[in-house]
């Protein structure tokens, strides 16, 4: 026969021992909790997102006519995440002029891309470009246009031939007609927030290098890029890039 007491004794020695279960655990649960909600904070699961696209318009003068390439690219911008960073991408192809036969103008994309609006439009909207939290979401909401200032223009660039990658030439926005001839010059670059939707397939046709595979794209500059202007590290991205 087991008495009464023994079984208090064991009882409560269980209760004692669940006891210290939950005491030891639960400074181990707020850690876990803190650690969750920093990864979840870092991921963006909960973070807002700024995000539109800008239509990108440059206007050449060609012998006296205005001729204008336009494409629609895409930017996305995320609140600071739990490391004081603003995750940011975006997508979208090149601006191309058509020059006729003095060639074809591009106006390339990439991590300028993200922040030409904020340069563009901050007067305009009454916020500082490090104001992210109020400025990013003013952007979004506007809509409209205004010259891109000539300090923030895209990178330009042409091709003496555009079959060939290791023909590209880098374009002075100052003085076009150092590069296509005289009578050309670059009248301004406008930007736009618009509801159009994203440029697609409008650079690839003319560049067909651009699905070379890379074996072959590297072959072309000697086992390196043979995009190479002075003074710029770009690639195919610069080009098109499809997101980020």
């Amino acid at each position: 026969m087991v008495s009464n007491a023994g079984r208090g004794i064991a009882i409560s020695a269980d209760v004692f021992g669940y006891g210290c279960a939950v005491r030891c655990a639960r400074p181990l649960l707020r850690i876990l909790a803190l650690v969750c909600a920093l990864f979840l904070t870092s991921c963006g699961l909960f973070a807002d997102v700024w995000e539109w696209n800008q239509k990108l318009t440059v206007d050449v003068l060609v012998d006296g006519k205005i001729v204008s390439g336009s494409a629609v690219s895409h930017v996305w911008w995320q609140e600071a995440n739990a490391f004081d960073v603003y995750p940011s991408g975006y997508k979208g192809e090149a601006t191309v002029v058509d020059l006729g036969q003095r060639g074809k103008l591009f106006a390339l994309i990439g991590e300028e891309t993200k922040y030409i609006a904020q340069y563009t439009l901050h007067d305009e909207l009454g916020y500082s470009r490090g104001d992210y939290e109020g400025l990013l979401p003013a952007i979004m909401h506007f809509r409209g246009t205004k010259d891109v200032p000539r300090d923030r223009y895209p990178v330009l660039v042409t091709f003496t031939d555009t079959n060939n990658p290791k023909t590209i030439r880098k374009v002075d926005p100052r003085n076009l007609s150092a590069t296509f001839g005289p009578g050309i010059s670059l009248v301004r670059v406008v930007l736009e927030i618009t509801d159009e939707k994203t440029a697609s397939g409008k650079v690839e046709p003319i560049l067909p290098w651009l699905s070379w595979p890379r074996e072959k794209f590297l072959a072309a500059g000697g086992g390196i890029t043979p995009l190479k202007i002075p003074g710029e590290s770009i690639g195919r991205i610069n080009f098109v890039w499809r997101g980020s």
